[in-house]
């Protein structure tokens, strides 16, 4: 009785080898299938490391219509999705000591019942943002309209306000991000300013397309360190796409393909 127990062990051995082996073989025998990616999906994966919100970033590629995604593809290919620039919403930093001069984009505003429009409080944060650097670091800054005003009333020097155009109906024509680069190079060569490294200085989720743009218009331009740029939405903004986040996240990348 004995040795039939020690001869069934072994078999079980023997056995529980044999099976290893074929499960060993099975394994590496067993071709393995590159999963296709397509290209919302790509694009969606990119959006959520720079949003730093997969879920709105899924938001913001599913609210995309065909058309801009088809542009999208066409202008960042999907092997290069994960890499691209145009993509991005990060900015790297330049130090604040390299900087020769200041460009300053405005985000939203507020308008009054009566029509009136003033600055609004993203604005009146990027004033603040911008005389705080130049109380530090005192270089030339070009600013939108509504910036360019409080910093010159709080006693900022060396500020060259960006205007809109009067249209024929005696209206303000709206000035879009590659409108206010255009006018920055033409000014400042009109007034013989060299701007040598752009500092820029925008809203958070704004902030990349417009060292974008202001780099399309010839400038070398970034963001400088030690700025902390407005991240918060104006709920109450005059231009609807800058009252919340996922809206003026599908905006800007439609903008991106406009005038980048």
């Amino acid at each position: 009785m004995l040795r039939s127990v020690r001869m069934g062990r072994g078999a079980a051995k023997r056995i529980a080898v044999i099976a290893v082996g074929i499960a060993a073989t099975v394994l590496v025998a067993a071709p393995v299938h590159a999963v296709a990616v397509d290209y919302p999906s790509a694009l969606t994966s990119r959006l959520a490391k720079e949003y730093g919100d997969p879920a709105l970033a899924g938001e913001v590629v599913a609210g995309l219509s065909a058309d801009t995604l088809a542009r999208l593809e066409a202008r960042v290919p999907l092997g290069v999705v994960a890499t691209s620039p145009f993509l991005a919403y990060r900015s790297k930093r330049v130090p604040a000591r390299e900087v020769d001069s200041v460009v300053v984009f405005e985000f939203g505003n507020r308008v009054g019942a009566d029509g009136s429009v003033t600055s609004g409080p993203t604005n009146d944060a990027l004033a603040t943002a911008t005389k705080r650097f130049v109380k530090r670091h005192p270089v030339p800054v070009f600013a939108q309209q509504a910036i360019a005003q409080q910093l010159q009333a709080q006693g900022v020097k060396r500020v060259t306000s960006i205007d809109p155009e009067i249209g024929p109906d005696g209206q303000l024509v709206y000035l879009s991000t590659a409108g206010v680069a255009d006018q920055v190079v033409q000014k400042a060569q009109a007034a013989g300013v060299d701007l040598g490294t752009v500092g820029v200085i925008g809203f958070a989720d704004h902030v990349v397309r417009c060292v974008l743009t202001a780099k399309a218009a010839g400038m070398t331009a970034a963001v400088p360190k030690g700025v902390t740029l407005p991240s918060e939405y104006d709920p109450e903004s005059g231009q609807p796409w800058t009252r919340d986040r996922k809206s003026y996240l599908a905006t800007d990348l439609a903008g991106r393909l406009a005038t980048l």
